[in-house]
């Protein structure tokens, strides 16, 4: 949400600069804009879904549609771990939630969490019955 008002206020900030023939201001709003925009793409990049098969998780990048197959059998553990929930002074905003990491057979984590993932629950099973 905050990209989306930063994104917003530039553009301001670059039409206004005509009105007012302040070139600096245009030109820093356009550079802010770039760099704004080079964090969406990099974010979008990060945005993936999980498919589970039958043989093991099908990882689909929604922006590039790049296709990644992870075998159950490659598959060492899954941990699972409790976040806390938040807290202000005025009670308890959120009660919490589960997290969990796979452990794959080249040493590398993948995290999942329901905030991720709407099938997280259909992962995490999949997978405790596989393994």
């Amino acid at each position: 949400m905050f990209y989306i008002i930063f994104d917003f206020f530039c553009l301001s900030s670059f039409f206004n600069s005509f009105r007012t023939e302040d070139f600096i201001v245009g030109l820093g709003s356009i550079i802010f804009l770039a760099l704004s925009i080079f964090f969406h793409i990099d974010k979008l990049r990060s945005v993936t879904e999980i498919i589970v098969l039958e043989k093991g998780l099908q990882k689909i990048s929604l922006a590039s549609q790049k296709t990644e197959f992870i075998p159950f059998s490659f598959m060492v553990n899954i941990r699972t771990e409790r976040i806390q929930g938040s807290y202000s002074d005025a009670g308890q905003i959120t009660t919490g939630y589960f997290e969990s990491t796979i452990l794959l057979e080249n040493g590398e984590e993948l995290l999942i969490s329901p905030d991720q993932y709407d099938n997280y629950k259909e992962i995490v099973v999949a997978i405790r019955d596989k393994i």
